[in-house]
């Protein structure tokens, strides 16, 4: 009896597996099955892939989905995705909306890679085109809501009413409302006031609502009130949640005059902490955050808090365009974002003195210069949590001067100096001028595909290997610090490795930073980036120029001005003129 029980059970089983198979039809293993590209997980699967797209093709402005065209999918240890897009560069110099740049569209051929049990996922394959159909909208129907959704990742886009997801989202929300209050009378909708909708990992629905309890079978006007509620959504995983939950009556009447001023103090202050844990929780969401435990959770909040604290302080003493906010390193402390992102240890002293540069002075320059336009920079890349940005600052500059010498632009290896410097730190901090000198010493530098980036010193020590060797200086040379100089010298001689304070850059989201010296001391270098150019801002409303050092950083593309940023040039902000020196091949 036992065995014909197991039997019919497993019969179930296959039974249940065979009529979900005739349902979903999953492509089998090994091969590729088309997909229906219009779902929510693939159009998520295309916003992630966009930061990829814009290294692959180098290019300098934002770039908007405009389209998946088409998408296959691949069982194979997780499932490999074949995505077709159509992106185009935003052009935002066209008033206050956000405009396609149709002169600069591609079509993108993306595989990604997923194992979603591991919340993991990467992108494998980019190939980028402008097919000739492409050169004339006529044939890509491109419409309003293409733009307004596509392009406006993170902005708020207005619904109606009367959609059936809007329905579905109200009926969620209702329920919310019933759970949160704890009444034993239920609440019925009166009317829908306003309801829009953020991407943001997902999508967030922001609700405006009255409604009223319902005790007779009839709505009574005197219990209504208006709710405002936020709820996020992830379609793909069948995911809802309730973010921010907020309900009052319209005319408060009942309020003591003489205690209004207390009540009203007491609101914001509850108000503030209501929205910082709405920011919080979109914090995580946006950034793929995961802590180990509630306690863990809770003390990150207190953090983020406390950051967010600075953000207002920098923000309102910007002398700059700069927006500062709550970016991948908000729920860290100071020390902690010191210790992991950054390494620039201006304490140790090289034994070597370098010369100084020679300045020239002829030389009449331009009022901005890119290197990115001369093929002499590679993409941004990412030190991860590894105090290497030392490393990368003084490849940077390499990578530059030999694209300069040889017409060749190679990517070189930060892991070479992580493993065989003698003289610096690996992950615990070093000085650029440092890694010129041990460079020199252990005979030139590898390439990255030779000798790839791990984030961590080596255990087997260092794997350099002579034969592979690409690259070699011959000296190195600390130049001016004068902020003309300094642009004179990039411009003849290519990228240059800084110094600078980042303080400001730890939440900095875009534009042109120049913090206070209070907030951003000179004195105080902790972080080694690269100058790659320079230029000029002029701000929309209040037409203030802003020149700016063009500077090349290293916590990958998603970071800041995609992967750069834009630092006040003239002043010395954040001390970017008192550490810049080169590497020199002869």
């Amino acid at each position: 009896m036992k065995f014909l029980f197991l039997s019919f059970c497993l019969f179930i089983i296959l039974l249940g597996e065979n009529v979900s198979a005739q349902k979903h039809k999953p492509s089998p293993v090994g091969g590729y099955n088309d997909i229906d590209a219009d779902t929510e997980n693939i159009k998520q699967l295309a916003l992630f892939s966009l930061d990829s797209i814009t290294q692959q093709t180098m290019s300098k402005r934002s770039l908007g989905l405009i389209r998946v065209l088409s998408a296959k999918s691949q069982v194979v240890a997780g499932i490999n995705y074949k995505i077709k897009l159509l992106v185009c560069e935003k052009d935002s110099t066209k008033g206050k909306d956000i405009v396609m740049d149709h002169n600069n569209c591609r079509s993108c051929d993306v595989t990604i890679w997923e194992q979603s049990w591991l919340n993991n996922k990467n992108v494998t394959k980019v190939a980028c085109s402008r097919p000739a159909e492409l050169n004339s909208f006529s044939s890509v129907a491109v419409t309003k809501r293409d733009i307004h959704e596509n392009l406006n990742l993170g902005g708020r886009i207005n619904l109606s009413i009367n959609d059936k997801k809007v329905q579905d989202i109200v009926d969620y929300a209702l329920i919310s409302i019933d759970k949160e209050e704890g009444s034993n009378k239920p609440h019925v909708l009166s009317k829908i006031l306003n309801v829009s909708k953020q991407i943001v990992s997902g999508i967030i629905y922001n609700i405006e609502l009255e409604v009223c309890e319902n005790s007779t079978g009839e709505i009574n006007k005197k219990t209504c009130r208006i709710c405002n509620i936020k709820v996020w959504e992830q379609a793909w995983e069948n995911n809802k949640n309730t973010l921010k939950f907020n309900c009052y009556k319209p005319n408060k009447t009942n309020i003591d005059a003489s205690n209004s001023k207390t009540f009203t103090a007491k609101k914001n202050i509850n108000d503030d902490r209501l929205q910082l844990k709405t920011d919080f929780e979109n914090f995580i969401m946006v950034h793929n955050k995961m802590y180990s435990n509630l306690e863990e959770k809770n003390r990150r909040f207190r953090i983020f808090a406390a950051n967010m604290k600075k953000v207002k302080l920098l923000q309102a003493h910007e002398q700059g365009s700069a927006i500062y906010g709550a970016t991948q390193f908000a729920d860290l402390t100071k020390n902690e974002f010191k210790k992991k992102y950054l390494g620039l240890n201006p304490s140790l002293s090289s034994k070597k003195t370098l010369p100084m540069a020679v300045i020239p002075q002829s030389a009449s320059i331009p009022n901005e210069f890119d290197w990115r336009d001369h093929n002499v920079v590679t993409p941004v890349k990412n030190q991860g949590a590894c105090g290497s940005c030392w490393a990368f600052s003084a490849i940077a500059n390499i990578e530059g001067q030999y694209a300069l010498k040889s017409k060749t632009l190679l990517s070189l290896s930060e892991q070479e100096l992580i493993d065989c410097d003698n003289l610096d730190n690996g992950c615990g901090g070093g000085l650029m001028t440092q890694a010129f000198e041990a460079i020199e010493n252990l005979g030139g530098l590898e390439t990255e595909s030779d000798y790839p980036y791990e984030g961590h010193a080596d255990r087997k020590g260092c794997q350099l290997k002579k034969p592979e060797v690409k690259v070699s200086i011959s000296k190195a040379v600390n130049v001016s610090t004068d902020e003309e100089d300094i642009a004179k010298f990039l411009v003849k001689h290519g990228p240059l490795s800084v110094g600078v304070n980042a303080n400001a850059m730890q939440f900095y989201m875009g534009g042109v930073s120049h913090p206070i010296h209070a907030l951003c001391s000179p004195k105080s270098l902790d972080h080694g980036v690269a100058i790659v150019g320079y230029g000029v801002h002029r701000t929309k409303y209040t037409h203030k120029n802003l020149p700016y050092w063009l500077i090349k950083n290293s916590w990958g593309p998603g970071w800041g001005e995609k992967g750069y940023y834009l630092l006040y040039r003239g002043d010395g902000s954040c001390g970017v003129n008192q550490m810049v020196s080169s590497a020199i091949i002869e």
